[in-house]
């Protein structure tokens, strides 16, 4: 549940545990963010985003898969590298 401050291209960033509720209300209380600005983040790779990512788009099988077809075929073409994907999150 701790906050670690990292470089960037540029400016320091702070970040946490996307995981752990008390570590990004830590975030939250230490920037002064309301509650209602997203939090960036960061993914080692595909598979890590797609546990977070909900790719179901009322409740149609069909949406999902091409969800996670789309995802595997930017992050093939644009990883490593920047690359921002703005999703629903799956609910806790």
């Amino acid at each position: 549940n701790s906050l670690v401050s990292f470089p960037t291209e540029t400016v320091y960033g702070l970040g946490a545990n996307a995981l752990s509720e008390p570590a990004i209300r830590k975030i939250f209380a230490a920037k002064r963010r309301p509650l209602t600005d997203p939090l960036i983040v960061h993914v080692l790779d595909v598979t890590d985003a797609l546990q977070l990512w909900d790719t179901t788009t009322n409740n149609d099988s069909n949406n999902s898969d091409t969800a996670e077809e789309v995802l595997r075929a930017l992050t093939t073409t644009f990883w490593p590298g920047p690359l921002t994907i703005v999703s629903r999150a799956l609910p806790t």
